[in-house]
C-alpha cells in the first residue's frame, strides 16, 4: 500500500455523533472526527479492530499521538499505542512505551512515562489521567531537563496538573541520583515563579571559626510557605541550629511576603567582649523576621524584628548579613493611604540592652500631602502623637516623654516666566511635651515655632551641534539649574531645658533639611537663619533610539548662616557631587566635602568603573573622611567562559598602612542550576572574623 495511507474514522465518528446527538433541534456543530494515518493498515470488520504500523499518527484538535503501532477498537472507541509513543496536547508532551487512550473522555493509561513542561519534568513507571490532571506512580521529578546536579525528588505518587500544581506523597528530595531527604508531602503552585530559596550550602575555613559547614533547606510544605532550617557546624565554636523559611501569597500577587531565619549555639570558642566591654555568654543566638502584607487596597503592614543575644553574634557567624545592618532594629508599621494623605501607626522596640534605641511605643501620624487650596496657594499639614523612651546602656539617665506635634504650612508658587519659579513659604509648628523624664528641668513644655522663607529655581539650557561617532555623541544639551532656598526659624531652641533630648541630631555628611516640617531632631532644634545656594549641571546627548543620555553632571551646594549656633562657622561645609559617563562602558563619580573656612578637604569619595558587557569589569574606589578613615578599593571580575568567572578584591587602609582585606575567588555555574563560589580571604589588623579564610558557597539560582 502507498505510504501515509489515511483512514478517516467515519464509521466510529458517525456512531459517536449519533449516540450523542439529542435530535434535530441541536444546533451545535459536532467536532471534527479524528484522523489516523500510517504506513500499513489492517482492519477486521468482524472484531471492529484496526491495526496500523509504521509512522502512526492520530490527530484530533490540539491532540497528536505518534507511535510505532496503533490498535484501534472502534466499538469501545479506544486507541492502544505501542513503541516510542508521544502524546502531545498543546505545549505539553508525554513520552511512553505504551499508552491506552479513551477517545470519548480523553482518559489514558501509560507505562514508562516521561512528561512535563518547563521547568518541571517527571518520569514514572506507570501513569493515568486526563489533560487536566495526571497521576504518576513510582515517579521522579527534576527541575529543568534531567541531568547531573539537577534538583530532584522521588515519590510513590506524583499528582501533576499542567500549568497549575504538582503534589507528591511520600517523597525524597536531593539531586539527581542522590535523593535522601525524606519529606512527607511536597507541593508546588506552578502559577507562581519558582525561586532559588530552597537550598544553600557553604563549606570552608576561617581562622576565628575553624572548619565551616553550613547547610540550609526550605521545603514547600504549603502553597504559600517554604519551611525548613539552617544547620551550621564550626570546629572551633560548635553547632548552630535554627528554623528558617519563606512565605508569600498563594496566588503569587505579592500581597503577603516574608522570611524567618535564626540560629542558636553553645559557643565553646574564644569570645571577645561586646560593644559595652561586657563578657559574651557561651549561649548565643539570633532571630530575624521580615513581613510585608497588603491588608486592603489602601492598607499595608510591615514588620522588621531582630533578636540578638549579644552585639557580635551576627558578625561572628553571619558576616554577610551583619554588614548591611550592624545594629538590630525592631519596627512594626501600618500605613493607610488616602487620596492625598497618609495615616500611620509606627512602633520601634528595644529587646536588647547593648545598643541605644529611641523607642516609639507607639507613634501615630497623619501626613497631608501638599494640596491646592485656591488662589494658587498650597497647604501642608502633619500631626503626630508619640510615646518615646530611651534607656541608657552606660549608666546614664533614662529619657522619656509623651509628645504631641503638629505643623501647618502654606506656599504660593509664582512663575512669571517658564524658566523661573519663586515660592514664598510660611508655617508654624507646635509641640507639647508631657510626662518627661531625664530633662534638665522637670514639668514638660509647650513650644510654638514659626517659619518664613522661600524656594526659588532658575532653569536654563543650551544646545550645541557637536557629534563624535567614537563616543556615540549626537549633539549636546547643557541644563543649568541654580537654586536659592531661605529659612528663618527664630528661637527654635527655646525650652530645651524642659525637653529630654531623645530625637536629637546625629552624625551625617549630608546637608540637613531646612524646612521646619522636615527636621527630625525635634527635641534638639536650633534657631535658623540660613540661605542655601545650589547649582545643578547636567550634560546630555541624544540617545540612538529615543530620549537622551546623561554624559556628565555636577551639583554643588552650600549654606550661608546669618545666625550661627555656638561653634558653627558662617558657612556650612561645601558639598560637591560629580559624575562622568561618556560611554556605557565607563563611569567616573566623586563626592567631596570641604571645610568652609579653610576650604580643606573633609570627605572625598570617588570611583572609576570600566566594563565590557558581561566579559569583565574593573572598579577602583576611594573613601576618605578626615580623622576617620582613608581606604582604597580594587574590585576585578572576569568572565572566563560560560561556566567560570573570576573575582579579585583588594582593600588598602592608608591610615593603617596595610591591606585590610584581600579576596580571590572563582565562581562556577554548575548545570545552569547552582552557583558555586570558591573564595580565599585574608584580613589584617584586629579582626574578630579571623585573619584567614577559605569558603565554598553553593546557592541554588534556578529553582
Amino acid at each position: 500500500m502507498t505510504r501515509r495511507l489515511a483512514l478517516v474514522l467515519a464509521l466510529a465518528a458517525a456512531s459517536a455523533v449519533a449516540q450523542a446527538a439529542p435530535g434535530p433541534a441541536a444546533a451545535k456543530e459536532p467536532p471534527a472526527p479524528p484522523v489516523l494515518t500510517g504506513d500499513l493498515l489492517e482492519t477486521s470488520f468482524d472484531t471492529g479492530l484496526t491495526r496500523v504500523r509504521g509512522s502512526c499518527r492520530w490527530r484530533e484538535g490540539d491532540t497528536l499521538i505518534t507511535a510505532d503501532q496503533f490498535d484501534y477498537d472502534r466499538k469501545a472507541d479506544v486507541l492502544t499505542a505501542t513503541g516510542h509513543v508521544v502524546l502531545t496536547r498543546g505545549v505539553g508532551r508525554l513520552l511512553a512505551d505504551w499508552v491506552k487512550y479513551q477517545h470519548k473522555d480523553g482518559f489514558f493509561r501509560a507505562r514508562n512515562v516521561r512528561l512535563g513542561r518547563y521547568p518541571i519534568y517527571m518520569q514514572g513507571a506507570t501513569a493515568e489521567g486526563t489533560a487536566k490532571e495526571i497521576v504518576l506512580h513510582q515517579a521522579t521529578m527534576t527541575y529543568t531537563d534531567p541531568g547531573r546536579w539537577k534538583p530532584s525528588a522521588k515519590a510513590d505518587t506524583i499528582i501533576y496538573s499542567p500549568g497549575r500544581y504538582v503534589k507528591m506523597v511520600g517523597s525524597l528530595i536531593g539531586i539527581t541520583g542522590v535523593e535522601v531527604i525524606p519529606i512527607k508531602g511536597l507541593q508546588q503552585d506552578l502559577t507562581q515563579a519558582l525561586t532559588a530559596e530552597y537550598f544553600h550550602f557553604e563549606g570552608g575555613y576561617r581562622s576565628s571559626l575553624g572548619g565551616i559547614l553550613d547547610v540550609g533547606f526550605h521545603v514547600p510544605v504549603f502553597d504559600t510557605a517554604r519551611l525548613g532550617g539552617d544547620l551550621s557546624f564550626y570546629t572551633k565554636r560548635g553547632l548552630m541550629l535554627g528554623p528558617s523559611g519563606t512565605y508569600g501569597a498563594p496566588d503569587g500577587s505579592g500581597e503577603v511576603s516574608g522570611f524567618l531565619r535564626s540560629g542558636l549555639i553553645h559557643d565553646y570558642g574564644v569570645r571577645i567582649k561586646d560593644v559595652l566591654g561586657n563578657a559574651i555568654s557561651h549561649d548565643r543566638g539570633f532571630a530575624e523576621w521580615r513581613h510585608n502584607q497588603q491588608l486592603a487596597d489602601n492598607l499595608t503592614l510591615s514588620a522588621d524584628i531582630n533578636w540578638w543575644t549579644d552585639s557580635n553574634v551576627l558578625r561572628d557567624f553571619r558576616p554577610k548579613e551583619f554588614y548591611p545592618m550592624q545594629q538590630p532594629d525592631n519596627t512594626i508599621e501600618a500605613v493607610y493611604t488616602g487620596a492625598n494623605y497618609f495615616a500611620s501607626a509606627f512602633a520601634r522596640l528595644q529587646p536588647e540592652t547593648f545598643e541605644p534605641v529611641q523607642e516609639r511605643l507607639p507613634e501615630l501620624r497623619f501626613d497631608l500631602m501638599p494640596t491646592a487650596v485656591g488662589a494658587g496657594f498650597n497647604e501642608r499639614f502633619e500631626a503626630s502623637a508619640a510615646s518615646l523612651l530611651e534607656r541608657s546602656q552606660t549608666g546614664g539617665p533614662t529619657l522619656a516623654e509623651n509628645r504631641l506635634d503638629a505643623f501647618y504650612g502654606l506656599s504660593r508658587p509664582f512663575a512669571p516666566v517658564d524658566w523661573f519659579t519663586f515660592t514664598p513659604v510660611a508655617g508654624g509648628r507646635i509641640t507639647d511635651y508631657s510626662d518627661t523624664r531625664g530633662a534638665a528641668a522637670p514639668g514638660g513644655y509647650v513650644r510654638a515655632l514659626g517659619e518664613l522663607g522661600f524656594d526659588s529655581v532658575l532653569r536654563s539650557s543650551g544646545t550645541f551641534n557637536y557629534r563624535n561617532p567614537v563616543w556615540e555623541i549626537d549633539g549636546l544639551r547643557h541644563l543649568v539649574t541654580p537654586t536659592l532656598t531661605y529659612r528663618y526659624i527664630p528661637e527654635a531652641d527655646k525650652g530645651s531645658n524642659y525637653i529630654p533630648p531623645i530625637d536629637r541630631p546625629s552624625f551625617s555628611t549630608y546637608l540637613q533639611p531646612l524646612e521646619l516640617a522636615d527636621l527630625r531632631s525635634v527635641d534638639r532644634l536650633h534657631a535658623t537663619n540660613t540661605l542655601r545656594l545650589g547649582l545643578g549641571n547636567i550634560l546630555q546627548t541624544r540617545e540612538s533610539g529615543y530620549g537622551s543620555r546623561d554624559l556628565a553632571s555636577l551639583d554643588i551646594a552650600d549654606d550661608l548662616n546669618f545666625r550661627r549656633s555656638p561653634g558653627d562657622p558662617d558657612f556650612s561645609d561645601f558639598h560637591a557631587r560629580f559624575t562622568l559617563t561618556p560611554a556605557r562602558w565607563i563611569e567616573i563619580y566623586s563626592d567631596q566635602i570641604y571645610y568652609a573656612r579653610t576650604f580643606s578637604l573633609r570627605q572625598f569619595t570617588s570611583g572609576l568603573i570600566l566594563r565590557d558587557g558581561q566579559a569583565w569589569s574593573v572598579q577602583v574606589a576611594s573613601n576618605f573622611l578626615r580623622h576617620e578613615n582613608d581606604d582604597y578599593l580594587l574590585n576585578v571580575q572576569v568572565r572566563i567562559n560560560e561556566q567560570f568567572s573570576g573575582l579579585f578584591l583588594l582593600e588598602y587602609g592608608a591610615r593603617q598602612h596595610r591591606f585590610n582585606q584581600q579576596v580571590i575567588g572563582i565562581e562556577q555555574n554548575l548545570a545552569n542550576t547552582w552557583r558555586v563560589q570558591y573564595l580565599v580571604t585574608a584580613s589584617n589588623g584586629p579582626n574578630p572574623e579571623g585573619h584567614f579564610g577559605f569558603q565554598v558557597n553553593i546557592e541554588a539560582i534556578r529553582f
